[in-house]
């Protein structure tokens, strides 16, 4: 089996442990620096026997942005739209009186 299905579950896998820091008092502005240091440890973890370094280093740094963006789209998914808009600003407030 190839190195992609690995790649594939370390995405939330990444999701769970900065999930799990962010538990433990981890800054939320923290999170996505420490899901591409876990990426990486990751991609180097599952690297092929004839994968170089920097590839797996690389491919490691995709699995932690990619852990990221499911963070940051769930969590957007979860709050709801009209929760997103109002965290914008004044979007939703109508009209503005001044």
């Amino acid at each position: 089996m190839n190195g992609s299905f690995y790649d594939v579950v370390a995405i939330p896998v990444i999701n769970a442990l900065v999930g799990i820091a962010k538990l433990a008092g981890l800054k939320k502005r923290y999170c996505p620096i420490l899901a591409v240091i876990l990426g990486i440890a990751m991609g180097l973890g599952v690297r092929g026997p004839n994968e170089d370094l920097f590839m797996a280093g690389l491919k490691g740094v995709i699995i932690g942005l990619s852990a990221v963006g499911l963070y940051s789209g769930g969590r957007n998914v979860l709050r709801g739209e009209g929760m997103v808009v109002q965290s914008l600003g004044r979007l939703g407030d109508g009209p503005r009186r001044t």
